[in-house]
Parts: structure tokens; C-alpha cells; sequence
């Protein structure tokens, strides 16, 4: 079976099950393995182009490529970046009137990071083990009773939670290359610039955007970033909470000798003070100084870090993150650094739209969107979107069903004779672009008991 007939399997129902089941059935493909690693492994293959600029005669035949060699000529010209520019859109274009109808739709969505089969990376690599690779990344633990016991809070740091997107930037050898927690490559010159006057090592923050010197609300600022082009009255700014060198992330991203993961050395009050004498104050104007040290404050208790959280909630923003002093880079859930909110986002996939009701406005448009945990254990509609978006939206159905979003909500309930949870009066935030799996019932969870916990303190 061809590449493109089992997506249209993958895609003749939606339960993960079957889409499991459908993998395994195919797990000695090695075409099939290829197409997901090349799609959905953003650390190993990064191609520098995009499908939005490319033009092509779907009728014109300029060559005979298999899909093989066209994944061949991705592999060799373009992660190589022999190929950039002009030059790699021309070759995109080349490849593709020469494929035929169904391996070129094949193609676009492996450019696109998309085989749109409604799957995660977590998912994929159940039946294809460690197939593709998953980023580094330190995410924040949750305020709970067990956590608690464990955090250290003397000469502790309470940090501004960013309404932003999470950024890495790896400074080395006079080079600067940015990507976004699944992987994916971003370009920004400005804050780019700016980092290579400092040591060779990796810079963690959240960028957020500027309109008129405003910053843009959460969602409306993720949303262009989100984009290829910047509109020419917006900026963008890094805000940088952590810096470690590159031996210290190469540490972190490789295993001992017994297969165990491995933390960094460094303690973070050290890595807190080389951030704020690389970059200026979080006060510093970003039209000036794109790059900033984010807003943290030293405290030795959990009632005086919530006193710093409801302030910057009460401003309108996310929360806050409580960090040990000692605490160590690593890869994974850090309980070392919490976070502190009284509101509970969860990650949830899309997957469908539920139509408006007729006669009203929504008519002409949608009424909500539906969704689901990976794990099928949380399952719902969200509505609170925009005229804009909700006309946006619409236009993008396809595209949008299996894409992750955050979803905040008040609490997370069953009701009598339901198998699943819901959760109550969900809001839409934002679609997560640097996310392929969704939180768990447990995770979610978790979030939930840390926002009860936290406004009992």
C-alpha cells in the first residue's frame, strides 16, 4: 500500500485506537516510517522553506520524481541548506511537477509538518519506538500538596509567567538559530543581533509582540508569530529567563551510560545572575532593546510569592513560576520550578466544528469547536472566539481539526453516567503551533489542584 493510501486509512476514523491499530498493521514500512520522521521530527529534519511562497504547473511534468527521491532531495539539499532562498523555492517547485497528484499532496504535507492524520509524537512513537526525536525542554512542575514538600523555598525566585511563545535561541560559532519547543526553525534578525555579542551557550524565554509599542494580548500576539511574515507595524521581543552553555545543554540532551537522563551543573541563581548581566531590565523599552531579562523577584515563601502572582494577574497577565534557588537544568516536569496561576489552561486537540445555530449570527460561521484530550479522557466544545476569528476559523476547517490549543477553564467535572470529563465554561486562548501531543487527564489534573491549592494559601 502507498504512502498516501495509508494516510487515507489513518483518516477513516478518528479514534486513536484505530489510528494505533493502523500503524501497527504497517510498522515494517520503512517509506511509512521515513514520511513520519520527516514530517513530525523537527529536531533532526529542518528544510528552511515553506509551501506560501511556492508556485507550481500541476500539469507540467518537468521530471519523473518517486517520492523517495524527492524525501532523498529534502534530506540532502535542503536540511544541508545547500539549497536556500530563491534557489530551494525553485527546486520545491521542480520536485513537485514532477511527482504525481497523490505523492505531491504527500510531499506538500511533509513541508508543511502536516500529514494531517489527527496524531501525536507521542502517539507515533507507541508503536514506532523513539522515531521521532522530542526537544529538550524544562517545563514547569505544579503546585500540589506533594510538590510542595518537596520545593525548597528559602532565597527562592518568583518569576513572571510570559503571555508569550516559548523560544530557544543557540548562539554558536557566530551563528544564532532559533525554534520553538517542538522544534520548528524561526528567524528573528533584530533579536538576533543582538544575542551574538554573547557567549556561545542557549538562551530560554517567551517571545511576545509589539503593536505601536503595545504589547499585543496573548492570543493576537501568538497568533502572528505564528506566521512567516511580521506586519510591518509589529516587533518582536525575547524575554529571557535561563541561560545554559552548550556543554551543559549537550549534557542534558544525551543519556549516561545506564540510559538515564542527565541534569545540568549549574545552579539557577548562578544562571539567573548571567542572564540579567547579559540583557537590560524588563523595563527597558523593547523598541530599543529587544532583548530583556524577565520580571522575577527574590522571596522565602509561597503567601509572598502569590502576592507578586496577583498582582501581575490582577494586570491582566498569566501567573507566575516559583523557582529554587539550586534548582538544575534538565529535560522533562522540574519540580523545581512551579507554577503559580488560579486559572487552569489544558492543551486539547480540535476535532470538529459544531455548526451555528440557524437564524442567528453564527449561522453563517460556527457555534463551537469540539475536543478531546489524546488520551480521550476530557472531551468537549469551546465557543469565545472573535467576529474575526470565528470568520477565520471557518474558512479553515480542515486545517484547523487535529491542531493543539489551549483552552482555559474553571474547573474539570464528570457528569452522572459520563465516561469522560469536561471541563467548565472553557474559553479559547490560542492554537499551540509548538505542541503535537495534549496534556492528560492527569496533568490537567494537576493543573486544577494547583490553582485550588494556590488561592488557599
Amino acid at each position: 500500500m502507498n504512502i498516501f493510501d495509508i494516510i487515507e486509512e489513518l483518516n477513516a476514523d478518528n479514534g486513536a485506537n484505530y489510528k494505533l491499530d493502523v500503524l501497527r498493521k504497517h510498522k515494517d514500512n520503512e517509506l511509512l516510517q521515513r514520511v513520519l520522521k520527516m514530517t513530525y521530527d523537527s529536531c533532526t529534519f529542518t528544510y528552511g522553506v515553506t509551501m506560501k511562497n511556492v508556485t507550481y504547473n500541476e500539469s507540467c511534468y518537468v521530471e519523473d520524481w518517486s517520492l523517495t527521491q524527492a524525501m532523498d532531495s529534502l534530506e540532502n539539499n535542503f536540511v544541508t541548506r545547500k539549497f536556500t532562498g530563491n534557489a530551494a523555492l525553485s527546486a520545491i517547485a521542480r520536485i513537485l511537477s514532477g511527482l504525481t497528484v497523490n505523492e505531491c499532496e504527500v510531499f506538500k504535507k511533509i513541508i508543511t509538518r502536516d500529514l494531517r492524520i489527527n496524531m501525536g509524537r507521542s502517539q507515533i512513537n507507541k508503536v514506532f519506538k523513539n522515531l521521532i526525536v522530542k526537544p529538550v525542554y524544562m517545563r514547569c512542575g505544579t503546585y500540589n500538596d506533594k510538590s510542595k514538600k518537596k520545593f525548597a523555598p528559602l532565597a527562592s525566585y518568583i518569576e513572571l509567567k510570559a503571555d508569550g511563545t516559548y523560544r530557544e535561541f543557540q548562539v554558536s560559532n557566530g551563528k544564532v538559530a532559533c525554534q520553538s519547543r517542538s522544534g520548528e526553525d524561526y528567524n528573528y534578525p533584530d533579536i538576533n543581533e543582538k544575542l551574538l555579542s554573547k557567549p556561545d551557550g542557549v538562551h530560554f524565554g517567551e517571545c511576545t509582540v509589539y503593536r505601536d509599542g503595545i504589547l499585543l494580548p496573548r492570543g493576537e500576539g501568538n497568533g502572528i508569530l505564528m506566521k512567516s511574515e511580521l506586519p510591518e507595524d509589529c516587533m518582536v521581543a525575547f524575554d529571557t529567563w535561563d541561560f545554559v552553555t552548550l556543554e551543559e545543554y549537550n549534557r542534558v540532551a544525551t543519556r549516561d551510560d545506564n540510559n538515564k537522563k542527565q541534569k545540568g551543573l549549574t545552579p539557577f541563581h548562578i544562571r539567573r545572575k548571567r542572564v540579567k548581566s547579559f540583557f537590560p531590565s524588563y523595563l527597558a523599552n523593547p523598541l530599543f532593546n529587544p532583548v530583556r531579562h524577565i520580571e522575577s523577584h527574590p522571596v522565602c515563601s509561597a503567601s509572598e510569592a502569590l502576592t507578586y502572582v496577583a498582582a501581575w494577574m490582577e494586570a491582566g497577565l498569566e501567573g507566575g513560576v516559583w523557582k529554587e534557588r539550586g534548582g538544575m537544568f534538565m529535560d522533562g516536569t522540574s519540580a523545581q520550578q512551579l507554577k503559580l496561576k488560579l486559572e487552569i489552561d489544558v492543551e486539547v486537540r480540535v476535532t470538529g466544528f459544531k455548526e451555528g445555530t440557524v437564524g442567528t449570527a453564527r449561522e453563517a460561521t460556527f457555534g463551537s469547536m469540539t475536543f478531546t484530550t489524546d488520551d480521550g479522557k476530557i472531551q468537549g466544545a469551546v465557543s469565545g472566539f472573535s467576529n474575526p476569528q470565528l470568520i477565520d476559523f471557518n474558512s479553515r476547517r480542515e486545517e484547523i481539526i487535529g491542531k493543539i490549543m489551549t483552552v482555559t477553564c474553571n474547573d474539570i467535572t464528570q457528569a452522572r453516567g459520563n465516561t469522560f470529563w469536561a471541563l467548565s465554561h472553557p474559553r479559547f486562548i490560542e492554537f499551540r503551533s509548538d505542541r503535537d501531543d495534549t496534556d492528560t487527564f492527569e496533568r490537567a489534573q494537576g493543573s486544577k489542584e494547583m490553582a485550588m491549592m494556590v488561592g488557599d494559601i
